[in-house]
């Protein structure tokens, strides 16, 4: 299955969700799997694989009507903000410290960009709770 397959299947499954909650789409792996695709792929080849699947994703919910995105990791926040045509923010509220909602300068999208060393274990629940509002 290509990347942008997937990526195109994610996002039906993602606008197909009734839940006021932003849906949560995620990459994981155990550690050995990892090993082994980094092993098989080398290590950037595979991450490059992941950022491009969000981005892919990203562009794709856009393109559908989202406005709002919850993005965790550093290279993935920048290749779903450059996906979605994004130059500058005006900076929102404070999720976290580190981590606030920004907001498009020049079009209708907000996100909440969380890199690695940012954020507590409560950021998600709480970037959920001002998504809503």
């Amino acid at each position: 299955e290509t990347l942008a397959a997937y990526a195109h299947e994610l996002a039906e499954w993602v606008l197909g969700q009734e839940s006021v909650l932003a849906p949560l789409v995620f990459a994981t792996a155990s550690t050995d799997a990892l090993a082994a695709i980094q092993q098989q792929y080398g290590a950037q080849k595979a991450s490059q694989a992941v950022e491009t699947l969000f981005s892919k994703l990203a562009a794709r919910l856009a393109a559908e009507g989202v406005t709002r995105f919850i993005v965790a990791g550093g290279e993935t926040s920048g290749v779903v903000t450059q996906s979605l045509g994004i130059k500058g923010f005006h900076i929102g509220p404070t999720i976290s410290p580190g981590v606030p909602w920004v907001n498009a300068l020049d079009k209708p999208v907000s996100l909440a960009l969380k890199s690695g060393n940012f954020g507590d274990e409560a950021f998600f629940s709480r970037a959920q709770r001002e998504f809503l509002s």
